[in-house]
């Protein structure tokens, strides 16, 4: 009886502990990827997060995930659509292009991305 209220305390007393160490390595993984893709894609030639990109760096801080997956798989819907926030680029840094057209990335590839920008 004793053993098995010590084993339900335990249980309940720390839930998580292997889930955040595991969370913590796949986080990792996920930021290695999402470099390997940003860097694969081109991405690196007009963005470059870990010079002080002054967009690019903190976005998920501004803008959804969600938006940030749109514009990343057809940035030309948007423009398209009039998106405010798509008209605020071009004002402020004179582009909005429609040149994000990266239609064949999974929705694993671009949180690998996300996580990877959110890195620094």
């Amino acid at each position: 009886m004793i053993l098995w209220m010590v084993k339900i305390q335990t249980k309940y007393e720390y839930p998580d502990v292997a889930d955040k160490v595991v969370e913590a390595r796949n986080i990792k993984q996920s930021v290695k990827r999402g470099r390997t893709i940003f860097q694969k894609e081109g991405c690196y030639r007009c963005h470059k997060p870990d010079k002080r990109d002054g967009f690019i760096r903190g976005v998920t801080n501004r803008v959804s995930r969600e938006w940030l997956f749109q514009f990343i798989r057809d940035e030309a819907s948007l423009i398209k659509n009039n998106d405010s926030i798509v008209l605020a680029l071009k004002e402020i840094y004179n582009w909005a292009n429609g040149k994000h057209d990266k239609k064949h990335l999974t929705d694993q590839d671009l949180t690998d991305i996300v996580n990877y920008l959110d890195s620094f």
